[in-house]
């Protein structure tokens, strides 16, 4: 049948059998193999599910531990096939354009009970690729006027910064120093303050970039008044916020998520992924740490001869006998210049040797910090000259695999300079990770540069940063008060508990020298939640291994009877530490029907986490439904 048919058929039937649709999407069980809590990623027929720019979405989502599934317009609009998940998401940049047919289905849709969340310029062109008259034909969904090309012309979208509460960045899951706060002087940006100075309900917070400090998006200019929640807002638009319409629910994320990502700045993706599938909707998701410990991963850059002074400081004060850290070598006898005899000189030096047999004596990962001649290679390497500078990344691995006589396999790019193809290079000789400038903010990741995969199996760890500085001697060199940056570790190490998730931070020895002090009362700190059970120290190859572990693993959610859900999972070798996490205010009692597990109790959250075996299967009780109760909890607001 030729789609314009279709249509018309639609266009006769779907009233009511589209209310239908959105009934049984948050009442009954699952259709066609998805699980209860699957979330659809709504894309046009042209749209090939396998390109890149569908797959970030759906790595986003693995990441995030939720279930996203593509589907076509064609099949959410076919009244004989009944749309069962538990929200549909419209993402930026792929689904820009759409008939008025879609656009009536989607709001029959969420007044008929479903959620939706709408992304950018999502649906805000006619078939022609034009802004229609007026407004975006989903203005009315998202609470506010907006693509108001007849009004603004060129001005419609226009870079802006974007700010929130600290109690809204904290609801998003963005961590310490992703976000600072806001002076009184135009919206430029303060440093980044302790906790106990801001009000976390009034006190405003806009995004910051690594080294670059204030950072605008762009958004749709947008007119009315918003009746939901604000998360977040520019000078001239809503920016981000959930609503109610009718029995369903709508969040308008009016920032480009997908094409962000695509450019390595990916956290506002997944910070929103998460924020409607958990926090809106109420769904269990996959933890991307083991029994779903938070924890951080301390990354340390040694470059140079001179960091072997303030290495032995650090040891003496017992820094490396404090937890698993991920430590890096740039192994040449050079630094700058060829001939400087600046470097480590890994091959020959004994002092040097005797350090990375001492750091592996202690538990510590060993990795390569680049190629060969830090300063050197990180001023020079680029996109097209690998045939040139991949040999200084060969002789850098050899010299630290010669030493420490085990495989090396994570990896830091000296300056943070990493072109795609070393990543290819690393993939191809046995690496499993490395250190990321792009993405910060972010945990683990598969990272998307220039719409491409940068490496189908290799992890990505972004740094986390404190606005323009990350590495403790960036905060030396800018001056940052002590008692700031002592807060902020504090913050970062509370924020990967709260989250249950690992976040990477990276220094060199020479950088901590002011620090000590700090470093000591941090790690104590550490230490104390560590005994409690609710941190862990991490390496990049030790939480790599467990992230291609989880991608084998296979669950879903079912609604069997009423009251009662059952989580199915099955790995090819193990389920072991691999952890749910259900929303306590939705979920009960638990019932372990196969397979093994632990259940804890623990931040308004039930963690289920397996034990040695390939299949689980845990029944539970639900306490109050959570595909309806966001709509009565709202309802009841008003």
């Amino acid at each position: 049948m030729k789609k314009g048919a279709k249509y018309v058929c639609v266009a006769v039937l779907a009233p009511l059998l589209l209310f239908a649709v959105g009934y049984m999407h948050r009442r009954d069980g699952t259709l066609s193999g998805r699980g209860a809590d699957t979330l659809l990623l709504l894309l046009p027929d042209s749209v090939d599910v396998n390109t890149p720019a569908v797959r970030e979405w759906m790595d986003a989502a693995s990441e995030e531990g939720l279930h996203l599934q593509p589907i076509h317009d064609s099949e959410f609009l076919d009244p004989l096939s009944a749309v069962h998940a538990a929200g549909v998401i419209l993402p930026d940049q792929l689904h820009r354009s759409a008939n008025d047919v879609l656009i009536g289905e989607l709001y029959r849709y969420v007044r008929a009970g479903g959620n939706l969340m709408v992304v950018y310029d999502a649906c805000s062109w006619d078939l022609n690729g034009r802004f229609p008259p007026g407004d975006s034909r989903l203005s009315g969904l998202v609470g506010v006027r907006y693509a108001l090309y007849d009004l603004y012309d060129t001005k419609t979208m226009e870079p802006a910064q974007v700010t929130g509460t600290a109690a809204a960045m904290q609801e998003l899951g963005i961590p310490p120093g992703s976000s600072v706060p806001v002076g009184g002087d135009g919206g430029k940006l303060a440093r980044w303050r302790p906790a106990a100075e801001r009000d976390a309900a009034t006190s405003r917070y806009a995004f910051a970039a690594y080294q670059y400090g204030d950072v605008e998006y762009p958004v749709f200019r947008t007119a009315g008044n918003f009746d939901g929640q604000v998360l977040l807002k520019s000078k001239r638009a809503l920016a981000a916020g959930y609503r109610q319409e009718e029995q369903g629910q709508v969040l308008f994320v009016n920032l480009p998520l997908g094409y962000l990502a695509s450019r390595t700045d990916g956290l506002l993706l997944h910070s929103f992924l998460h924020f409607f599938g958990v926090h809106m909707l109420g769904l269990p998701y996959l933890a991307s740490v083991p029994d779903g410990v938070g924890g951080l991963i301390f990354n340390w850059h040694i470059d140079a001869h001179s960091s072997l002074k303030p290495l032995k400081i650090l040891a003496d004060e017992g820094v490396f006998d404090r937890g698993q850290f991920s430590i890096h070598f740039t192994a040449g006898p050079d630094v700058d210049a060829f001939g400087d005899h600046k470097g480590l000189d890994v091959a020959h030096d004994p002092e040097t040797q005797k350090w990375i047999r001492y750091l592996m004596a202690h538990g510590q990962e060993i990795g390569s910090h680049g190629g060969w001649i830090h300063n050197y290679f990180g001023d020079h390497i680029g996109d097209n000259n690998g045939d040139e500078f991949q040999k200084y990344l060969e002789m850098n691995k050899d010299a630290l695999e010669h030493v420490s006589g085990k495989r090396i396999t994570e990896y830091s790019a000296p300056l943070g300079n990493q072109p795609q193809w070393v990543t290819r290079w690393l993939e191809k000789n046995g690496f499993v990770a490395y250190y990321f400038t792009g993405d910060a903010g972010l945990g683990p990741t598969r990272v998307y540069r220039d719409e491409t995969r940068d490496g189908p199996g290799i992890w990505g760890f972004p740094i986390l940063h404190m606005g323009k500085e990350a590495s403790l001697e960036e905060m030396g060199f800018d001056d940052i008060p002590i008692g700031e940056v002592r807060e902020w570790l504090m913050a970062v190490t509370d924020f990967a508990v709260h989250e249950h998730a690992a976040r990477l931070l990276y220094t060199h020895p020479y950088g901590a020298e002011r620090f000590f002090g700090t470093l000591r009362d941090w790690l104590d700190n550490a230490d104390i939640s560590e005994k409690e059970g609710r941190f862990r120290w991490y390496t990049m190859t030790a939480l790599s291994g467990f992230l291609n572990q989880r991608e084998t693993v296979q669950w879903t959610l079912l609604r069997h009877s009423p009251g009662k859900v059952t989580l199915s999972a099955s790995s090819p070798k193990t389920l072991a530490h691999q952890t749910w996490i259900f929303p306590q205010e939705y979920y009960g009692d638990a019932r372990i029907v196969e397979g093994k597990a632990t259940l804890r109790m623990e931040d308004g959250m039930i963690f289920v986490a397996a034990g040695d075996s390939r299949q689980l299967s845990i029944e539970f009780n639900l306490r109050r439904d959570p595909w309806r109760s966001r709509a009565e909890a709202v309802e009841a607001k008003r």
